[in-house]
């Protein structure tokens, strides 16, 4: 079953989510699973809302490569993770993706720095 997870990690700095995200490399090396990812900063850190086709493949990316790479950057703290059904998808222009690429956009400032 398709769930949506949000994550709310207090603290977590935009250049840190940056990190974790180019080390991820999802654009070449995308999760089984995965279906959408979305970041926003907000004042208290960063939130992140995913759409995975089950609970268990976000469970497998989370313990098998978000959080070696989190351990590896040293960051601290702890993201706060709620996992629901999916009840309903709507995409006003689901063509959009393909026009714009579904590249990650910390991940291509990243190389475009390098």
């Amino acid at each position: 079953m398709a769930v949506a997870m949000t994550m709310h990690w207090p603290g977590l700095t935009s250049d840190q989510y940056d990190a974790v995200m180019a080390k991820l490399g999802l654009d070449a090396n995308p999760p089984a699973g995965s279906v959408l990812h979305a970041a926003t900063e907000t004042d208290h850190g960063i939130d992140v809302f995913e759409l995975w086709q089950t609970e268990q493949a976000f469970n497998s990316f989370l313990e098998q490569r978000m959080l070696p790479v989190v351990s590896e950057l040293g960051i601290t703290g702890e993201p706060s993770i709620t996992i629901v059904p999916l009840h309903n998808l709507y995409a006003a222009d689901p063509d959009m993706i393909d026009r714009i690429g579904a590249v990650s956009l910390p991940a291509a400032v990243a190389s475009w720095a390098s």
